[in-house]
């Protein structure tokens, strides 16, 4: 849907274009403007995201902070989400057919896989268990699972340009991963991990519902625009708000009714209900720097939960967006950048690198992840190129005749 109209080798079609956004029903803007915008967004927050979870979870003394983190985050989007979501159902832009049965049901599922990759990722996101630099790389597995995911749930249909893209991003991960390769030939790394050496697979276990969750909320997406334009709506998207809402809120209670996980050994942090709840309630006492909580890393607490709660929150509500008028495809390449950013960051500030507990990099480091993005680059531009993956065997684009109002 970036192109405005591409033919695919696999199937013979030409799209039609994007209407573009409006605001406030006035201001017009054009879809290429905004989805570049939007893309370039989704890159900064990404990479705020992916360093904000070190440096939070740092922020608490040992591994304590590790389950509280994963609760807080889902917690304070919930809230935020929640109240945003009343607005606009006071604007009226929520319409009775987004609560429809039908459609709590795809954001229940989705809320489970959410969950379950808040779990499995922040829980593998401590720098003692897989360092920062090497969580970045592991992440890029999310790249392969979605387009896999992707033809068996969405059906897509996928020109010869999309395959050749996402190529071109592998080879910019293995790319960035040369120094790593190079040391552990040479016999100079260390590949012990300080927690166990199955942390890694975790993390990578983690990218599995990540990858299905994108694929499920645009698969609601899709569905629900197809039965608006055959009634006739006015309102065709799905609010983005709303489905946040309820999601979120849906995942804060799987979270907190999960905190028996946060018991397993070699898993979780605690040995007991009674130390889980000790570590959990010195969360707060750390994140609000009181002062008798032990360990001397908390004043910091406050700052890095901002921005990787912050960063989490515009991340999900910026790739929601793009999902429903680009393709959950998309939004991975685009977040695929981000890692090597923040690779980038641990080299560039060793002195924050050696706060959080992460090992320093080299000049190798840097200079193969900076190389790393021209390649990753190329590979979205392919992607583009390659026109639409959002055709199903329908063959009905899912473009609205009009323009779409960017806040609903």
């Amino acid at each position: 849907m970036i192109n405005s109209k591409r033919s695919s080798i696999f199937s013979r079609r030409v799209l039609s274009n994007h209407p573009g956004f409006t605001i406030g029903h006035r201001w017009h803007f054009n879809f290429h403007l905004v989805a570049i915008v939007l893309s370039l967004l989704c890159i900064i927050l990404n990479t705020g995201q992916t360093i904000g979870v070190a440096l939070f979870l740092g922020s608490f003394p040992d591994l304590t902070g590790v389950y509280f983190v994963t609760f807080f985050t889902a917690f304070s989007y919930g809230l935020f989400a929640c109240i945003i979501a009343c607005w606009f159902g006071y604007k009226g832009q929520i319409t009775p057919a987004m609560r429809e049965w039908r459609w709590i049901k795809y954001m229940f599922v989705v809320s489970i896989f959410d969950a379950a990759n808040a779990f499995l990722t922040t829980f593998s996101s401590h720098g003692s268990r897989v360092p920062p630099a090497l969580t970045a790389i592991l992440s890029q597995t999310t790249i392969p699972f979605t387009f896999i995911f992707s033809k068996c749930l969405l059906k897509k249909k996928y020109h010869w340009l999309h395959l050749v893209s996402v190529g071109f991003v592998l080879i910019g991960v293995v790319f960035s991963l040369v120094p790593t390769f190079k040391r552990m030939h040479d016999g100079t790394t260390d590949t012990g991990l300080k927690h166990g050496w199955y942390w890694p697979f975790i993390y990578i276990l983690g990218c599995i519902p990540s990858a299905i969750k994108s694929i499920i909320q645009e698969q609601l997406q899709v569905k629900f625009t197809e039965n608006a334009r055959a009634r006739q709506e006015k309102i065709t998207r799905y609010s983005v708000s709303y489905f946040q809402a309820v999601e979120t809120t849906m995942q804060v209670i799987l979270i907190a009714l999960c905190f028996p996980l946060d018991i397993v050994p070699d898993v979780g942090t605690s040995t007991s209900i009674q130390q889980w709840w000790i570590s959990f309630s010195n969360g707060f006492k750390c994140l609000f720097n009181v002062s008798h909580v032990p360990g001397n890393k908390c004043q910091a607490a406050g700052g890095t939960g901002v921005l990787y709660i912050v960063s989490c929150l515009l991340t999900s509500i910026v790739s929601t967006f793009l999902t429903d008028h680009i393709s959950a495809n998309w939004v991975i390449i685009v977040s695929s950048i981000a890692p090597l950013l923040s690779t980038a960051f641990w080299f560039i500030f060793p002195a924050i690198n050696r706060w959080a507990g992460v090992g320093d990099m080299t000049a190798w480091d840097i200079g193969f992840s900076l190389g790393a993005l021209p390649i990753i680059f190329i590979g979205m531009i392919l992607y583009r190129n390659g026109g639409t993956d959002r055709e199903s065997d329908e063959e009905i684009p899912l473009i609205s005749e009009h323009p779409t109002e960017f806040f609903w």
